[in-house]
């Protein structure tokens, strides 16, 4: 189950009282934190932590993001990297459980070592201003009548809203024109410009163009409405049985000592604990859920088992 912040701010403290020598010396120099996508998308997760993350260590804590293949090159940059834990990885689940299978890439979850869990969120679908439908049950429609004649774009082949997109297509027996971009942000800037009709990411990325821009919401995944999103239907609401949800955490390469990485997660998790970091949040219409090292590694076994039963599904494959 997923820890209560004063249970993280507990076993915080307990870590540090405890942590074994090996970890007495880390960090002695700046760390390095790959966000395998475009910036102004995931990594706004963590950015408004990255003060309370470099005081907590003692060393800087630098942001950096490395685009393209639907997170598979900065996680397989994370992978190569020196499991010492001054390079990590902040990204979706989907980067070790999706982006591999579909891509055909050489690593897999069991290449990453769990730090902790941040955020979960659904995958929200919306149309571009001055869209020829104003609802889910009229996008449906056309798409039934005219298969592939709407595009949908997500932050990549692989990643959890293409997976998100292909199984609602799927669920609603239509055929729908993937369009991949290199990270949900690019993936809004064409949707803003009318290049494509829908778009698959997250809420808290596409909401503030509903606000400002007339961008139109149209269903959020997951098997209820989240808080910050009271108004927008579900999926399942409609008559879609797509439960779909990603979680962005930290990992780090396999080998990296469990005593730093209980260090990571103790300082990662008690900045995130804050009652100021769950109301951000939920105005930028994500939600926290917190996971120490142990519950992310079994959430993640989870969803890896599950994802690979889905994308054999599906039928998805490279393009």
């Amino acid at each position: 189950m997923p820890i209560t912040r004063r249970q993280a701010l507990a076993a915080s403290g307990l870590a540090l009282a405890a942590r074994p020598a090996a970890a007495e010396s880390f960090p002695s120099r700046a760390i390095r934190v790959i966000v395998p996508y475009a910036a102004g998308g995931t990594d706004q997760y963590i950015r408004s932590l990255q003060q309370s993350f470099a005081q907590a260590l003692g060393q800087p804590v630098l942001i950096d993001s490395v685009v393209g293949g639907g997170g598979g090159i900065g996680a397989n940059r994370v992978r190569t990297s020196a499991p010492d834990g001054y390079t990590l990885l902040f990204a979706g689940t989907a980067a070790l459980t999706i982006v591999p299978r579909v891509q055909n890439l050489s690593y897999t979850t069991a290449d990453f070592a769990p730090v902790c869990n941040l955020v979960s969120i659904p995958i929200m679908l919306a149309a571009k201003r001055g869209s020829r439908f104003g609802s889910m049950a009229e996008m449906l429609a056309e798409a039934r009548a005219k298969p592939e004649s709407i595009t949908f774009g997500t932050p990549g082949i692989g990643s959890s809203p293409h997976l998100a997109g292909e199984a609602t297509a799927r669920a609603a027996g239509v055929k729908l024109l993937h369009v991949p971009y290199p990270g949900i942000a690019p993936a809004m800037t064409a949707l803003l410009a009318g290049d494509i009709d829908l778009v698959f990411g997250a809420p808290g990325i596409i909401m503030p163009a509903v606000e400002a821009h007339g961008i139109l919401p149209l269903a959020q995944t997951g098997g209820r409405r989240i808080a910050s999103l009271p108004d927008l239907v579900t999926l399942r609401e409609v008559g879609l049985d797509v439960d779909l949800a990603t979680r962005f955490g930290f990992l780090a390469p396999r080998e990296t000592p469990v005593p730093i990485l209980e260090h990571l997660g103790s300082v990662f998790l008690r900045a995130a604990a804050s009652p100021e970091y769950a109301e951000a949040m939920q105005r930028s219409y994500n939600e926290v859920l917190l996971m120490d090292r142990a519950q992310f590694a079994q959430a993640l076994a989870e969803e890896d088992q599950l994802q690979a039963r889905l994308i054999q599904e599906l039928g998805i494959r490279s393009q």
